[in-house]
């Protein structure tokens, strides 16, 4: 009869916990020493583990720097796992930081290990999609909405404005709540999310309900003097203002009980539909021809290589054809300067085609395609540079005025001198040459009215940011009046914000000295606004600045533009992309407040404020502990 073996029990794992079951129920394998060392219990049992265990080879491999206990056994409270705990919150914010797809972290652990061997954070430091996102949506998220808040309250901030705006995610309509506010301790002008939720629809009783709902939850509802949307009916009525009718800015009002509450519409926007408007005066549908040539070419590798071949013989280097987005219409510059650089050769190609699509052989067929091409270039070109200017991150009022106001004097230029640009007053000589005066005068015509068309639009849509002009001297780039700080004060009182006037008297006069004391200074010049005034409180610190500080926190929480919601889009559309649309959308809320909220944050500085932060830290270990 055989001899009756003894297996790796349950009973003995216990009892030698530096094992576990080998390749069959027979051994045991040891974790202490190299992998692959199995020990066989088939004839002594125990007694075959624990001869292991006092052996010189075990003992050394316990002492040595090559055991791997530290990758099982962490001391609770120490410096090291502090360490460990601090660098995987580091590697959740750095893959979120980074637009990276959650399943990169399935394979950080392995090559963290092999690269840093003698690293004790490398060996013990583990990481996966599941608790990566854990992190994020448990953790992160909820820490960087909390530390907004709390530096509100700490700091004194007692004005802020909110902004959104609705866009598709799915089959649901996203609206992100977006505030603006100053504080001069965390460097000047700040814009957070405090809340991204989906609503059932985008009616104005649905939109000012939760905006009003998220402020009150928050506790930023009596601190909140100003909104700011884009332009459609929905958010104020059309223009002029309807701000007793059924649009979101009307029925803020009445919820927020603050009939004084300040409007602001987008501005890059109005830009944007300017040129539009005015594009669609002329003869030609640029726009139109622009898209029909895309699709021809896009996913025909066939009619590319011909292309390329047209560039060759007319010694043109090839570039691929751009498109364009369809909301954005100045997206469309880039693609009138793509055409405009292949003309020749794309001219030549379709008019060599046997059948080519009729309107583009229309267009190219007309004598003034190239003359129409070159100088809507030439006006979108304002328009793209300053909306750059414009759409700038943590612009103020004034300064998106500014921008305004010099579009508005370059196409008064324009318009009366009748300007063109020498490529297109060149061409327009030839036809003249060859017996086309009168279509050259039509031409002239058009251009006269393109230009009449935009100063039209723009002056009608600007007229609600003319009420910002009393704050031009807030720019700090010209020396400062005290009645144009007086005129400031008039539109504060009209909206119930009160301000001591000697006090603001005194007060002014520290300002004007300490403007003096950088005339001429190159840096502080180019500095934006809100950075010129933390740079004054800053240095003004012990001194009283009470009035100066009220009218500073109530002109820089009106935000400018929505540009803030239209970035926060974006990030939404790339993430989503990334992650094949399979991202929940918990996840994405979590991943965007992150992004957003804590974009100052390097890698490396958010590592030293997870390791300053004992309770975030305990977070993010009983979060690991369900991940």
């Amino acid at each position: 009869m055989p001899k009756r073996k003894c297996k790796f029990s349950v009973k003995l794992q216990k009892k030698y916990t530096c094992f576990r079951r080998g390749r069959d129920d027979f051994e045991g394998e040891c974790m202490i020493c190299k992998p692959g060392t199995f020990v066989s219990v088939a004839c002594k049992g125990g007694l075959n583990l624990q001869s292991h265990v006092d052996s010189e080879k075990h003992k050394r491999a316990i002492q040595g720097e090559a055991s791997f206990l530290t990758d099982f056994f962490v001391t609770p409270g120490s410096n090291l796992e502090d360490e460990v705990t601090a660098a995987e919150g580091t590697f959740a914010f750095h893959t979120v930081k980074h637009h990276n797809n959650y399943n990169m972290m399935v394979c950080t652990s392995g090559p963290l290990r092999t690269t840093f061997p003698d690293y004790d954070i490398a060996r013990i430091f583990s990481s996966a999609k599941t608790k990566t996102e854990a992190l994020v949506n448990s953790v992160l998220a909820p820490d960087c909405l909390e530390n907004v808040l709390k530096s509100i309250e700490e700091n004194e901030v007692d004005f802020c404005g909110v902004s959104t705006g609705g866009s598709d995610h799915g089959s649901v309509k996203v609206f992100p709540i977006v505030i603006q506010y100053f504080d001069w301790k965390s460097g000047g002008l700040q814009s957070k999310i405090i809340e991204m939720q989906s609503q059932p629809n985008e009616s104005a009783d649905t939109i000012s309900s939760y905006v009003k709902e998220t402020l009150d939850s928050k506790g930023l509802l009596n601190k909140c003097i100003a909104f700011t949307g884009d332009n459609c009916n929905t958010m104020f009525g059309g223009m002029p203002w309807d701000s007793e009718g059924r649009n979101v800015f009307a029925k803020l009002k009445n919820e927020l009980d603050n009939k004084t509450l300040i409007g602001v519409g987008c501005p890059a926007h109005i830009l944007n539909n300017c040129v539009q408007q005015a594009a669609e005066t002329l003869d030609v549908d640029v726009e139109g021809i622009l898209f029909r040539i895309y699709q021809y070419f896009h996913i025909y590798r066939v009619r590319t290589e011909q292309l390329k071949e047209y560039c060759e013989f007319v010694d043109i280097e090839y570039k691929q054809l751009l498109s364009h987005s369809k909301t954005r219409w100045l997206s469309l510059f880039p693609s009138i300067t793509r055409l405009v650089h292949l003309f020749p050769a794309v001219k030549a190609f379709f008019l060599s085609q046997n059948k080519p699509p009729t309107v583009l052989k229309n267009f190219f067929e007309h004598e003034f395609s190239e003359v129409y091409l070159l100088h809507l270039q030439s006006l979108m070109s304002i328009f793209h540079s300053n909306i750059l200017e414009l759409e700038r991150e943590n612009n103020s009022v004034v300064e998106v005025l500014k921008v305004l106001l010099c579009v508005h004097n370059m196409l008064t230029e324009r318009k009366s001198n009748n300007f063109m640009c020498l490529k297109v007053k060149s061409l327009l000589a030839e036809k003249r040459k060859h017996g086309l005066s009168a279509e050259c005068d039509k031409f002239c015509a058009e251009v006269n009215s393109l230009y009449g068309s935009c100063i039209e639009y723009l002056e009608k849509w600007m007229e609600p940011m003319k009420e910002f002009s009393c704050f031009m001297w807030m720019s700090l780039s010209e020396s400062l009046e005290w009645d144009k700080v007086e005129s400031s004060m008039k539109f504060l009182l009209d909206r119930h914000v009160s301000i001591d006037y000697g006090k603001c008297f005194d007060q002014f006069f520290n300002l004007r000295k300490f403007v003096n004391r950088y005339k001429g200074d190159e840096e502080f010049i180019n500095l934006q606004a809100h950075q010129k005034w933390a740079k004054y409180f800053e240095t003004s610190e012990n001194m009283c600045q009470s009035e100066l500080l009220k009218i500073a926190q109530v002109f820089f929480a009106i935000a400018p533009h929505n540009a803030n919601v239209e970035r926060i889009f974006s990030l939404m559309q790339s993430q989503w992309s990334k992650e094949r649309g399979n991202l929940p959308f918990e996840s994405l809320r979590s991943i965007l407040l992150v992004q957003y909220n804590y974009k100052h944050f390097t890698c490396k500085e958010f590592h030293a404020y997870l390791l300053s932060n004992k309770q975030l830290l305990n977070r993010i270990r009983s979060t690991e502990k369900y991940a």
